[in-house]
């Protein structure tokens, strides 16, 4: 990228930066000068003590210990009034015979001997300095990898997770958002957009004014009091509702949300997520249908006729009401499911049980209850005369002739009627009153119905 630094460059300054050695002069003590001066006195003091001979011997190791703690300039204070000392104190005793020239001579090589030694110490510092600093610098190195290591690997595994959320979100079809208490706003993520028909991209939205209306009315009031009870509570929100699609379409979405504060402890916001169960729902409808009407013909099986019918007798016991339960049989079935197969009577079995629904009110209700037999509850009618017409009706529609597969069948309609609660005042004893006088119109040539009693 044209003006972004190279790799090369960024490292070799890195390393530069983080391996530079520092040289640092020696600092003398704090009373090294005086440390100095003391030193040589000291060793002025011990020479006198000692016979003659070797002048030096105790001026030089108090200026390699000046040197050695002190640094060194103190040194060079030490061995110049070392020399001093010696020239005018030592030497003269020393040697009294050999004259100027060898105390001069002496006091060269003492200067040379020391400032080899000096030089010597020096270096011995600036390199102790340098290996410290070095291994200064390499621990700070080390920290910095490690927390550079632990930065990346710690990047890597958000990156990993965050890659692992957005799949899981993808693989579950869910949405995020994001509602403002104070402004009234959320903010949507592209699949919940997509999920309230807003769009592709990510939205911001007015709640009363954009969300409400997509909403089914009888689910809009129950999830916004879900969505102030949870702020109200602090507490999470988790609701079910549906969303009328531009389309016509109607998607069921769950959300689920968690409450935000501020540092005061005052809700700022609500965040959370949003799921399509829309196929779950189906699902779960087709599952309660299948359990409530026959495969078949799509009528109410028997589980769902003896909870309506004990739901009517419930109501005759409250209300003194009545109705009428019929027992249908078609006649002549199994001698059309012998000839044709079974294929050809399901297929007859469906013709009949919609033209039977075809008559019938929609307040009534039409149940298969197992092979030919279907049963009838009309409520909310004048009895006998309401239910006389319409066993009449029945045996008419039933009756007309069948056009199945190149066939032309022709079967017939038996009905037995019982009125509640004048021929039963029990489920069971109801539908018994009706199943025999479904067989006495059978036995008196059938095609006809009787009543119970």
């Amino acid at each position: 990228m044209s003006g972004a630094p190279s790799i090369e460059h960024v490292d070799r300054a890195n390393v530069d930066r983080t391996l530079s050695i520092e040289r640092r002069e020696p600092r003398a003590a704090r009373y090294g000068y005086a440390i100095a001066i003391a030193a040589v006195l000291c060793a002025l003091a011990a020479r006198a003590a000692l016979p003659p001979g070797l002048p030096f011997i105790t001026f030089y190791p108090a200026v390699i210990l000046t040197a050695y703690f002190c640094g060194l300039g103190p040194a060079l204070v030490c061995t110049i009034l070392s020399g001093v000392a010696v020239w005018y104190a030592v030497l003269p005793s020393n040697l009294p015979a050999t004259g100027a020239s060898s105390a001069a001579i002496a006091l060269i090589l003492f200067g040379i001997v020391v400032g080899i030694n000096l030089i010597l110490i020096e270096r011995m510092r600036r390199a102790s300095d340098a290996n410290a600093a070095l291994a200064q610098s390499t621990r700070q190195l080390m920290v910095e990898l490690q927390r550079e290591t632990s930065l990346r690997m710690a990047n890597e595994q958000l990156a990993e997770k965050t890659l692992l959320l957005d799949l899981a979100l993808q693989a579950a079809d869910a949405g995020t958002w994001r509602y403002c208490v104070r402004t009234g706003r959320a903010q949507l993520s592209e699949q919940m957009a997509r999920h309230h028909g807003f769009g592709d991209q990510p939205i911001e939205i007015d709640v009363e004014r954009d969300w409400r209306p997509r909403i089914h009315p009888d689910d809009a009031e129950r999830t916004l009091r879900d969505l102030g009870a949870a702020i109200a509570g602090r507490t999470k929100v988790v609701t079910d509702f549906r969303v009328l699609m531009p389309d016509g379409r109607v998607r069921w979405i769950t959300g689920l949300g968690q409450v935000e504060t501020d540092a005061a402890g005052a809700v700022t916001a609500v965040v959370g997520l949003s799921l399509d169960i829309t196929a779950r729902k189906e699902a779960e409808a087709k599952i309660a249908h299948m359990a409530c009407h026959d495969p078949l013909t799509g009528l109410a099986n028997r589980t769902l006729f003896h909870d309506r019918l004990d739901a009517e007798i419930a109501r005759v016991r409250r209300h003194g009401a009545t109705f009428a339960l019929f027992c249908l049989d078609i006649d002549r079935f199994k001698a059309v499911n012998d000839t044709h197969g079974h294929s050809v009577g399901d297929a007859l079995l469906r013709i009949v049980a919609a033209r039977l629904q075809a008559v019938i009110r929609t307040e009534d209700m039409l149940a298969r209850i197992g092979g030919d037999e279907f049963v009838i509850i009309q409520t909310q009618a004048e009895q006998p005369e309401s239910a006389s017409a319409l066993a009449e009706r029945l045996i008419g529609t039933v009756e007309q002739p069948i056009e199945l597969e190149g066939h032309t069948l022709s079967v017939s309609l038996s009905v037995g009627i019982a009125l509640a609660p004048a021929d039963g005042h029990d489920p069971l004893s109801l539908y018994n009153s009706a199943d025999r006088a479904l067989y006495r119109a059978k036995a008196q040539g059938r095609n006809t119905f009787r009543f119970a009693g």
